[in-house]
């Protein structure tokens, strides 16, 4: 009986611990994303999305949710809206993914910045 409750208390404090860090068993987040729309006439870009969201908010990128249960693709704005550039007919200076992604690669001192270090053949 002592050891069946210690068992439970210890499911409990890791469960507890799990949802106060923001993980969930039901959450799924991708290892990658492949972005196929990231820029006209460049190759699709494969996007490291596991290990930014172990790293970053989710709204550091997903910058119009109001909370990580909101968080949508990026496309769900972007070629839809009108107020929010598509990515894939705007100029490399008004790309979102651009502004977005290398200004926080520059900020960070980390990650490519160049065209070649995202768009690969």
């Amino acid at each position: 009986m002592g050891r069946t409750i210690a068992i439970f208390l210890t499911v409990l404090m890791i469960t507890a611990a799990l949802t106060a860090a923001g993980v969930t068993a039901d959450e799924k987040i991708p290892d990658t994303i492949t972005i196929e729309k990231a820029q006209a006439e460049k190759p699709a870009v494969v996007f490291p999305h596991g290990d930014h969201a172990k790293k970053f908010d989710c709204l550091k990128c997903h910058h119009k949710a109001a909370s990580k249960d909101e968080v949508a693709s990026c496309f769900k704005c972007h070629g839809v809206d009108p107020d929010a550039p598509d990515p894939s007919v705007a100029s490399a200076k008004e790309n979102p993914f651009h502004i977005r992604c290398r200004g926080c690669h520059k900020e960070q001192g980390l990650g490519p910045s160049k065209c070649s270090g995202c768009h690969r053949e």
